[in-house]
């Protein structure tokens, strides 16, 4: 059985993967060029953010620091006033790679967006 996406039944050809009731659509001139310059102004935004996270790193790792530091000393709430404490040595170590907190298309392997 055919979905909506495109997909064959057993013994029929298989779309493109687009929905069944798509329409090819001839994008103009103008359009193209409007286009671009969005494309250009979102990766222009996008750099922005990016050194903004950037920017903010002592910060978070100050944040981190400190989250774990509660958590190892007066524990996490479990259930109305119950706290469990996490022991120093249970606490996850800090990661070897740079943190991301924003991710490109071409950093999502495996999504379709």
């Amino acid at each position: 059985m055919a979905n909506q996406m495109g997909d064959a039944s057993e013994g029929r050809p298989s779309g493109k993967g687009k929905p069944l009731n798509s329409i090819e659509h001839k994008t103009s001139k103008p359009a193209k060029a409007w286009i671009k310059k969005e494309l250009a102004q979102q990766q222009k935004r996008f750099k922005q953010i990016l050194q903004d996270m950037e920017d903010l790193t002592p910060k978070r790792n100050k944040w981190y620091a400190e989250f774990l530091e509660t958590i190892s000393t007066r524990g996490t709430n479990i259930d109305g006033d119950t706290r469990a404490v996490v022991a120093k040595e249970n606490l996850p170590k800090p990661p070897r790679r740079k943190h991301r907190v924003t991710y490109e298309a071409k950093d999502l392997k495996g999504f379709d967006h």
